[in-house]
């Protein structure tokens, strides 16, 4: 299928191959880490998609130290960490995601039906991003009974390789061939898709998180709730992009209430705590603030993961002192995050001023000329300015 969309390409990939890839019927999808050390499906240094989450860099650069290393008690600890989600995941039957058996074949289709598919995925790998492939609209026109077998030759032939350097993925229909199809068959491809990112396999499940980000659906925030714990770093990054643009989804609130009560669980091991707070730090979760307030005095990085968090959210910056941050709390509470971020551009330290600017420009695209190191008076202007936008923006009801 042709795209004139550069940005939906795959040409984020560093030193990429040629569009155009050979496929036969004994092909299948290589993405393989390097070598056999902890997964990380690590991007090169400097900008990435990370960026964009974390206004305080800083803290971005922490929780990816932190995050990066197995749970302390192995598969013991994620398993307790996904109990108490699941039990604490208040999303009415969602929790019926993925249990269903695989669905059979339609009997009314031939014989030969799923191998007239696996012809024309085969077929639909010859194709690079940019180019038109007629069996992408011939697989459409089958319906949704091609479903099940798109599933099971999931991802199909890679356009993309995550382990080859990139400065950020690109999105779920620019994976392969089949991911395009997939995001085309929409609303009908999900409960496949919730399926795929329970495989066993990590490069699946991390395939998965990609086209999952395309289809914001409620059945899609358990199995991508599972996935932030996932021991595959790339899987439980991306999964954590996924559900930034799932923010409007029946059943995020829920999830959000979860981690909230998983960071403060102090019978939960550390790094499922911290998946949480990293988390409702990148949902911009402002009704974790308070009960963050008690985790700063912990030991290890807790206390200090909480630090940056409440730092990160509020664009106010009281250290350790629990009695200052409750102090601010109780005068702030009632006001919208959006002021908060104001407040802090004209904040005496220049990182909190750098903190609520990035912020800002995420939630507005626009800069109004602000600059960290800019006069005092210059910076209040813009604030002022900034004012104004969201008294406008809030009175739409936008």
């Amino acid at each position: 299928m042709g795209s004139g969309n550069k940005s939906d390409s795959t040409y984020l990939i560093k030193n990429a191959p040629s569009d155009r890839v050979d496929a036969s019927p004994s092909d299948a999808p290589k993405s393989e880490p390097p070598d056999d050390r902890w997964r990380t499906s690590n991007p090169p240094p400097g900008e990435s998609l990370e960026a964009k989450w974390w206004p305080d860099r800083e803290l971005g650069r922490a929780f990816r130290r932190w995050t990066g290393i197995p749970p302390a008690r192995g598969d013991e600890a994620r398993a307790v960490a996904m109990k108490f989600l699941v039990e604490h995941l208040n999303v009415g039957e969602l929790t019926a995601v993925g249990t269903a058996p695989r669905t059979p074949l339609p009997a009314i289709e031939p014989p030969d039906f799923a191998a007239r598919v696996q012809t024309m995925v085969i077929r639909l790998g010859m194709h690079g991003p940019n180019e038109d492939a007629p069996d992408h609209r011939a697989l459409l026109a089958l319906g949704d009974e091609a479903l099940p077998i798109l599933r099971d030759l999931f991802p199909g032939r890679l356009w993309f390789n995550r382990w080859e350097p990139h400065v950020q993925p690109p999105r779920g229909r620019s994976v392969s061939g089949l991911c395009r199809t997939l995001v085309a068959f929409g609303e009908a491809a999900v409960p496949y898709i919730a399926e795929l990112l329970k495989n066993e396999e990590p490069e699946t499940r991390y395939y998965a998180t990609l086209v999952a980000a395309e289809l914001p659906h409620p059945l899609l925030v358990e199995p991508l709730a599972a996935a932030l714990f996932d021991d595959d770093q790339g899987v439980s990054r991306s999964a954590l992009y996924a559900l930034e643009v799932f923010q409007e989804q029946e059943g995020v609130e829920g999830l959000k209430e979860s981690l909230r009560a998983l960071a403060l669980a102090s019978d939960s091991d550390q790094r499922s705590r911290l998946l949480a707070m990293r988390a409702l730090a990148v949902l911009r979760d402002d009704q974790c603030i308070e009960p963050l307030i008690t985790v700063l005095s912990e030991p290890s990085v807790l206390g200090e993961a909480a630090w940056r968090v409440l730092r990160m959210l509020t664009a106010q910056d009281f250290g350790n002192r629990e009695s200052d941050w409750h102090a601010w709390f109780v005068d702030n509470g009632g006001r919208s995050r959006m002021e908060w971020l104001i407040d802090g551009l004209d904040h005496e330290d220049p990182e909190i001023r750098a903190i609520a600017s990035r912020d800002l420009v995420r939630a507005s695209g626009r800069d109004f000329g602000y600059r960290v190191n800019m006069p005092g008076d210059d910076r209040k202007a813009i604030g002022e300015r900034y004012r104004l936008w969201w008294a406008e923006r809030d009175d739409s009801g936008k």
